[in-house]
C-alpha cells in the first residue's frame, strides 16, 4: 500500500510453531474471492518493500474495489507465521503532479484561447479542450475514470469541493466498503482456519477475529 493511503482498517494474527506456503495461501484467497464474482474486484501479487527504497520486497496479495484496496500479508517470522492485512483507500501514483499541472494549465488554455478568439469564443472552446483533456485521460489509464478522479482530487480547493457536493461520505458508499471490507476478511479468516486445521492446530479465538476499524462517518 504506498505511504499516501489513508488507511481505515488492520488485522493481524501471529500463529506459533506453524510452517506453511505464503504462495499456496495467497493462491487459496484468491480463487475463494474469485468465485464470489464480485464486479470490479481486481486482484494482483505485488512486491513492497519492507522499509526504505533500498530494503528488500515482501510479496503481498493486493486487492482492489474502486478505490479501496487491501494488502494481504502471509509470511514466516522466525519458527511462527504471521497473518495481517491492511485496508485503505488509495491514489494513483503521480496524482498530485497531475493536479498541479491542471491547476497551471487551465488558466493559461483560458487565457490563450480568449486572446485568439475572444472572450465568448475563447471560453468555449477551453472548456471544450478541458474536456477532451479528461477524456484523454480517462482512457490513457486501466483505472478509467478513477484517475480522472484522483486528479480532480488532487487540485488544491477544487478537491475540496468535489469531494463535498460530488463525492460526499453516505451510507451507500460506507455500506459498499463494510460489505468489501467483510467479504475479504471473511475469506481470509476461512483460509487461515483451513491451514491451521490441516496442521492440526487450534483455531483463532473468536474476540481476535474482528478487524481494528475506524469510524469513516466521523
Amino acid at each position: 500500500m504506498a505511504q499516501s493511503a489513508e488507511v481505515i482498517s488492520h488485522w493481524h494474527q501471529s500463529v506459533e510453531s506453524l510452517s506453511t506456503s505464503s504462495i499456496e495461501f495467497y493462491s487459496a484467497v484468491e480463487k475463494a474471492l474469485r468465485d464470489k464474482e464480485v464486479p470490479e474486484l481486481k486482484i494482483e501479487r505485488v512486491a513492497v518493500s519492507e522499509a526504505g527504497i533500498l530494503s528488500a520486497k515482501r510479496e503481498y496479495l493486493s486487492v482492489s474495489y474502486g478505490r479501496l484496496h487491501f494488502d494481504i500479508c502471509a509470511a514466516p517470522f522466525g519458527k511462527d507465521f504471521f497473518f495481517s492485512w491492511w485496508l485503505g483507500k488509495r491514489s494513483p501514483d503521480l496524482a498530485a503532479l497531475y493536479g498541479c499541472l491542471t491547476l497551471i494549465g487551465i488558466p493559461v488554455v483560458v487565457v490563450l484561447f480568449i486572446s485568439m478568439m475572444g472572450f465568448v469564443k475563447g471560453i468555449l472552446f477551453a472548456l471544450f479542450a478541458f474536456g477532451a483533456g479528461l477524456f484523454v485521460l480517462r482512457t490513457s489509464f486501466a483505472d478509467g475514470w478513477s484517475a480522472v478522479e484522483d486528479t480532480i482530487l488532487a487540485i488544491p480547493g477544487v478537491g475540496a469541493l468535489y469531494l463535498r457536493f460530488f463525492k460526499p461520505v453516505t451510507y451507500y458508499s460506507e455500506d459498499t466498503r463494510l460489505m468489501f471490507e467483510a467479504t475479504v476478511h471473511r475469506v481470509f479468516l476461512q483460509v487461515v482456519e483451513g491451514v491451521l486445521t490441516l496442521n492440526k492446530l487450534p483455531q483463532i479465538p473468536s474476540d481476535r477475529q474482528k478487524p481494528q476499524s475506524r469510524n469513516v462517518l466521523d
